[in-house]
């Protein structure tokens, strides 16, 4: 590995997170974190509080507590689960409500839904080190119950999307109670997606690893079979959107999603060496370097099975959103140092990390303000790349630095795991 990459890594989240997000994020007069902050970290919204962002957050912070331990970070893993526990779960009949407004009044009628459900339920056992002796734990097996005894599929596995707030799932086709009327990943009824089971595959091996839940482990290698002998085909393409049963829908590969899918076989292989997960992960990563790249350096958003083709290249799927970035370097880390992976192969991983790496630094850190840009700009400029897709008359607009669907754990969990080389 380059060592300079490394450092580079521990200043990033240093001069990216932690000094400009942390004195900032703490809503002082109703619990958990503020969530809406312009480009020069000045508060720039309503502050309405997804469950995304505030479990996510707080994962951030139970990996910096870990990374960086005794400097004072437990006390916010503490904050951001004291309002996931008090605002943010439903007392009366169990779950966690996708959006709440600042106050914590739920929106949208009490959806909710496992995507972010799943976030939920591993903050908890993250946290579980900074809260009471047991706290953790039992409200992170309360969580899980949630997703295990509700959302569900018992016929043919994975979870399901929407519910409402007394937990009957919402009928397919329905329109939601949300601005679009779709779901808070912006599907209707009726679908199952990677997005929230490649989430929940996170989650059940982090289960699993702390010895929690005793279906975890049937859930986990149910959604692993899935994954790597059922749905990715030989050419390393791992559809998003399904039927009931499983069958694949017409639609875009979501690249970040399968970046973010390489990582976590990874981690799973070691509790599940059987099933040649690290295998399946190299060809999804070897999918993507061949076929999703952009021709401007990152990778794109989405992608057809075959690449970058018509129609696939536009204004929507050409977006090099930010934590598509940090997701390939992340990636390609870790198969570059994991020694069940051919050194030829490590080479070609770590060549692609250290100019991933490049990309990120150079196009997404804002050495002005601090923090990572949504989106690129060009190098040496403020111009933001595919600017009119957010309506605003010039392309110096800035974007915001956070917001309800931004939070700052994909670049966090990729500084850190940068910032400590694993060598062969």
């Amino acid at each position: 590995m380059n060592p300079g990459i490394a450092e580079q890594a521990r200043a990033a989240l240093r001069a990216h997170v932690l000094e400009p997000w942390v004195p900032r994020c703490l809503d002082q007069h109703y619990g958990g974190f503020l969530v809406d902050f312009d480009e020069r970290w000045q508060p720039a919204g309503p502050h309405d509080k997804t469950l995304e962002h505030a479990s996510r957050s707080t994962i951030a912070f139970a990996l910096i507590d870990q990374a960086m331990p005794g400097q004072g970070y437990g006390r916010l893993v503490r904050h951001g689960c004291a309002f996931l526990q008090q605002a943010m779960w439903d007392s009366n009949h169990g779950g966690f409500f996708a959006r709440v407004d600042r106050g914590g009044r739920p929106s949208w009628d009490g959806l909710k839904h496992p995507h972010a459900a799943t976030y939920a339920a591993r903050a908890f056992v993250m946290a579980a080190p900074s809260l009471p002796p047991g706290e953790g734990q039992l409200w992170a097996q309360r969580a899980v119950a949630w997703l295990n005894d509700v959302a569900w599929d018992p016929t043919y596995g994975g979870y399901w999307g929407s519910f409402r707030r007394n937990n009957e799932r919402y009928p397919d086709g329905a329109r939601l109670p949300t601005p679009d009327h779709r779901d808070v990943i912006g599907l209707t009824p009726g679908f199952k997606e990677l997005n929230t089971n490649g989430d929940a595959i996170e989650m059940l091996t982090t289960f699993v690893v702390h010895g929690l839940g005793e279906s975890c482990s049937d859930r986990l290698a149910c959604l692993l079979d899935l994954m790597v002998n059922r749905l990715t085909d030989s050419s390393g393409v791992l559809p998003y959107l399904y039927r009931p049963n499983w069958r694949p829908v017409p639609d875009l590969i979501r690249v970040g999603i399968q970046l973010q899918m390489v990582h976590r076989l990874v981690t799973a292989a070691a509790i599940k060496p059987e099933m040649g997960l690290v295998a399946k992960a190299c060809l999804l990563a070897d999918f993507c370097l061949e076929s999703a790249r952009h021709p401007s350096g990152g990778f794109c958003y989405g992608v057809s099975g075959a690449g970058r083709t018509w129609p696939s290249t536009g204004p929507t799927t050409d977006l090099r959103q930010w934590w598509v970035q940090f997701e390939a370097a992340h990636a390609f880390h870790v198969l570059a140092a994991h020694q069940a992976v051919d050194q030829d192969k490590r080479t070609v991983y770590a060549r692609a990390r250290d100019e991933q790496w490049g990309f990120a630094r150079d196009h997404f850190f804002d050495t002005q303000f601090g923090g990572i840009r949504e989106l690129p700009v060009e190098a040496g400029t403020r111009r933001h790349a595919y600017w009119p897709l957010w309506g605003r008359p010039n392309p110096q607009s800035p974007l915001p630095k956070t917001h309800g669907w931004k939070d700052p754990l994909h670049e966090v969990a990729a500084f850190l795991a940068l910032a400590q080389p694993m060598e062969p």
